[in-house]
């Protein structure tokens, strides 16, 4: 029967050869201050040196582990190996992710959907419409591409109704960054996954239980009352002419975009609860297979390729360029998460993730809090959501490990890095500048709707995760 949980990369290289005799060994406190010194020097690099991320974590990594006592000889060999585990679990998913959701854009399918939502629930409840549509579009689509697509609709409905931007374009925000944040196959949860040792299927189930509620308070709720305080019109430079023009001709049915959309989603939470109701045997080994990551990400590819591509009137040649397209943007988020593994490596090679496990268990606080903590610290430093995440996650392996959690726990422990990754957004976020360009809006603005609704989701979504958390200590 296939395996449905996801083997942690902590030691997973090291365990199959013998690790690196230290040059010298450091006592536990000397452990925990050099990682201090290595994160400090990491924030130095991104926010005073401009340093791409990619390149500072290998460098931290690389000085980390010398100064732990590493030979010099082992290093490179060791951050090879960090990569290799990293990517290997999830360069498959986060590439396949990136083509699904540039099909939703080339084919005009994004903008079909949000148009078809806001006719069903009419112009008085646009904000909801547009909300669903970005949760929707979010589970496939990048944050910056999706939010790109959807500004001009977001123009479009702020016009027609007469409503606020702000009304609007929260509900939407919201929806993309926190499917980017909690759900599988972005590279935040995906890369965590990896590294904890947590099952997808959990995660995308326990991501979607805190992320809505999350959304349609934090952001839905949110924005519309905000809207109603705070008029924000529309660009001047914005034509409704231009987005009339740009309306697909031979664009798919809704029925067929919601069930590309929803479909690996669907066959990822299949693969995770099947075992639960039957039996060993030919069935669930067939359900297992589709509903693996890999395999439901690959049949919902090829269906967006032919359904909504060739079938819409698209070439294959165009097709194949639509999906060549894609990887370019996605092979930067791949090394930055995979460099995230390479520190994960390091803390683990070194003894310094037990030696910061052992001093954090002293705190008396709950993992669940400490990974929530940490990720907010490392996102408001950072800026990055992913970046946070996936320096947050090596840090809380050990006292994962420790505690033996079962798989809902460690669910439940990335929806907490991920909410911590959320929250505060500010001037070093890239989504930050995106509200503000694309709005017009002034930086007191962007902080009170933006920056708030991110960390309202943050803060709501680490909320429930926390009381299910505890509930489940209950029980268990």
């Amino acid at each position: 029967m296939l395996s449905t949980t996801f083997p942690s990369t902590a030691g997973m290289v090291l365990a199959a050869s013998e690790a690196p005799s230290p040059s010298w060994t450091l006592p536990p406190w000397a452990l925990i201050l050099t990682v201090a010194l290595g994160v400090g020097l990491l924030l130095l690099l991104v926010i005073k040196a401009k340093l791409h991320a990619f390149v500072a974590l290998l460098l931290v990594s690389a000085a980390v582990a010398f100064a732990s006592g590493l030979p010099l000889s082992s290093i490179p060999g060791l951050l090879e190996d960090g990569m290799a585990a990293t990517l290997g679990g999830i360069a498959i998913i986060v590439a396949l992710g990136a083509m699904l959701g540039r099909m939703m854009q080339e084919t005009g399918a994004a903008q079909l959907l949000s148009e078809r939502l806001l006719g069903l629930f009419g112009e008085g409840r646009a904000p909801l419409a547009m909300g669903l549509t970005a949760l929707l579009l979010g589970i496939p689509v990048f944050f910056d591409v999706g939010f790109i697509i959807l500004v001009p609709l977001l123009y479009a409905v702020a016009a027609r109704t007469g409503r606020s931007l702000i009304s609007v374009a929260l509900p939407a925000a919201g929806g993309l960054a926190i499917m980017h944040a909690v759900l599988p196959p972005h590279p935040g949860p995906v890369a965590a996954a990896e590294l904890l040792g947590g099952h997808l299927g959990w995660i995308a189930f326990m991501g979607l239980v805190c992320g809505l509620p999350a959304w349609y308070l934090g952001a839905y709720v949110f924005g519309r009352k905000l809207g109603d305080r705070t008029f924000v019109p529309v660009p001047a430079s914005f034509q409704e002419s231009e987005r009339e023009s740009a309306a697909p001709e031979n664009a798919p049915p809704l029925s067929l975009i919601l069930g590309v959309v929803i479909l690996p989603v669907a066959l990822i939470l299949l693969n995770t609860f099947s075992p639960l109701v039957l039996p060993e045997g030919p069935v669930l080994d067939v359900l297992l297979f589709v509903g693996n990551p890999v395999t439901a990400l690959t049949i919902a590819t090829l269906l967006s390729f032919w359904l909504l591509g060739v079938r819409g009137g698209m070439t294959r040649e165009r097709v194949e360029k639509a999906a060549s397209a894609s990887l370019g943007p996605t092979a930067l988020v791949l090394l930055v998460t995979g460099a995230g593994g390479v520190f994960g490596e390091v803390l683990e090679a070194t003894g310094a993730g037990d030696a910061v496990a052992g001093i954090l268990s002293a705190t008396a606080l709950p993992v669940i809090v400490l990974a929530f903590l940490i990720a907010m610290i490392m996102r408001v430093a950072l800026g990055s959501k992913t970046v946070a995440i996936v320096t947050t996650a090596p840090i809380v392996t050990p006292l994962i490990a420790e505690a033996q959690m079962s798989q809902p726990e460690i669910a439940l422990i990335v929806v907490a890095i991920a909410s911590g990754g959320t929250v505060l957004s500010h001037v070093n976020d890239s989504g930050f500048w995106l509200m503000n360009r694309y709005l017009d809006l002034d930086i007191k603005t962007t902080l009170k709707s933006w920056t708030v609704m991110e960390t309202l989701m943050g803060l709501i979504a680490f909320g429930i995760a926390a009381v299910i958390s505890a509930g489940l200590a209950l029980l268990g």
